[in-house]
């Protein structure tokens, strides 16, 4: 048994107020610590779920110049292509006012190491994360921390590095992935995620499973979660 764990859940009647609720958190967040910070690190998930977020924060008055976007992870593809969840937030959220947004990639084709060297390098000059947008797959993995992967131990570890390239059994392509302890250090967080699947499956699980079982678990006491019933 994996004991309690306080779940702060918060459902949405509509995709409506579940945009707008998710979105003013974010923004707010984001000029609160503009007051303690220079530079404001936000990393965001990739996938269609998060596209009417992005769509409305992209045109928000937060001071983007001093915004750096990271993906939470990577699969390892070219930055141009659709599978790319750098392409994807290019395409969502780096356009309108958050233009002028800084974004760090995470998978760089020429960076032969396993070490992610220069990768690490980048993402430890803009921490703490400000903001950490996470979402949740049916089988609880976040990010790229899988409960199949073989590194998941590596990934969750409190000495991990900012990221570390993973394998996936189920997934077609290796991965990168934010560390557990980057993501967990994050001064705001938030899961969001649609259905009553994955909510029933969230709800069954949090006081049962291992986070080796369901990663999302790691983050059960610390983050918001966003849910709204529809599935579209």
């Amino acid at each position: 048994m994996a004991g309690n764990r306080n779940l702060k859940l918060v459902s949405y009647k509509n995709e409506n107020e579940w945009k707008r609720g998710i979105t003013s958190q974010i923004v707010n967040a984001l000029k609160e610590d503009e007051r303690i910070s220079d530079l404001q690190a936000l990393v965001v998930p990739g996938g269609t779920t998060p596209g009417p977020i992005f769509d409305d924060l992209s045109s928000s008055d937060v001071n983007w110049s001093k915004v750096v976007v990271v993906p939470s992870d990577e699969r390892c593809v070219p930055l141009n292509t659709p599978r790319s969840n750098y392409f994807l937030i290019q395409q969502t959220l780096i356009k309108n006012q958050a233009v002028d947004a800084r974004t760090i990639p995470l998978y760089n084709e020429n960076e032969e190491s396993l070490e992610l060297v220069e990768t690490n390098r980048r993402i430890s000059s803009v921490l703490p994360v400000s903001v950490c947008v996470l979402g949740m797959g049916e089988d609880l993995h976040t990010a790229s921390l899988f409960p199949d992967s073989p590194e998941l131990t590596a990934a969750v570890a409190p000495d991990a590095p900012c990221a570390i390239k993973v394998s996936v059994p189920t997934q077609p392509e290796d991965r990168i992935t934010l560390t557990l302890r980057i993501l967990k250090e994050a001064r705001h967080i938030h899961v969001i995620f649609k259905g009553r699947a994955k909510k029933q499956k969230l709800m069954e699980s949090y006081n049962v499973l291992e986070p080796s079982k369901a990663p999302i678990l790691h983050f059960a006491s610390k983050a918001t979660f966003h849910h709204v019933n529809s599935t579209q």
